[in-house]
């Protein structure tokens, strides 16, 4: 449906496309809210329990894949973004400064809106220092880059369950129980609110980036 606005918005016709929609009453789908109610108290989606998945599939895959894996859970970005944040890191010069903004302690995604800003999945900013990338062991190592295609096979040669999606939910989740706003934690995964209250109004805390580096500092340590 939402594409089919657009699509009519784009030609010139989105008050046949309103007509139409009206005339067979044709409604944006609303999702299964009993689905999102059921998966808070699903066992194996607890933080414990994702956070223990992780960490066995790091420990057992080649050191430098375990080392993505924990990156991954300190970005908090979708598996095949991660892939691309380190071949940015590694490319160049240390570090990469074009990508990664010392000063703002961030990997600064939107430069490279070819890689990280599509069409329905974006990523924009990611907060970690340099201390952490030189102790996740990212940033030095020669080790070729493996592709996302690349770990899923090591996990199945090894007989491994294999599901970065955990580390996707386990950045959310421990930054929201560190006390992160909701809207932070969205730009922070790509998502921004279309809401009145988050595009005009709403103003962070001046201590948000500090807040958020402090959190991740407690979430390395766990990993």
């Amino acid at each position: 449906m939402t594409a089919l606005a657009n699509l009519a918005k784009f030609q010139g016709r989105y008050d046949q496309f309103q007509q139409m929609r009206i005339r067979y009453n044709l409604k944006w789908s609303k999702g299964d809210s009993m689905q999102h109610f059921s998966r808070f108290f699903d066992e194996q989606l607890s933080f414990d329990t994702m956070l223990q998945r992780i960490k066995e599939m790091a420990h057992i895959l080649p050191p430098f894949m375990g080392n993505i894996i924990r990156f991954a859970c300190l970005i908090g970005l979708r598996a095949s973004e991660v892939v691309e944040s380190v071949r940015l890191l590694r490319a160049g010069s240390p570090g990469n400064l074009a990508y990664y903004n010392p000063e703002r302690q961030a990997l600064e995604h939107f430069r490279f809106p070819e890689i990280f800003i599509r069409q329905t999945k974006k990523a924009y900013i990611s907060f970690i220092t340099r201390e952490q990338l030189s102790a996740i062991g990212i940033l030095n190592c020669k080790t070729h880059i493996p592709t996302y295609n690349q770990i899923r096979l090591a996990c199945w040669r090894l007989g491994i369950k294999m599901d970065m999606r955990y580390c996707r939910k386990i950045f959310a989740s421990h930054l929201r129980a560190s006390g992160i706003q909701p809207e932070i934690i969205d730009m922070l995964q790509g998502r921004v609110s279309q809401s009145v209250l988050t595009r005009h109004y709403l103003v962070p805390q001046s201590t948000f980036k500090n807040d958020v580096l402090q959190a991740l500092e407690k979430l390395q340590r766990q990993l």
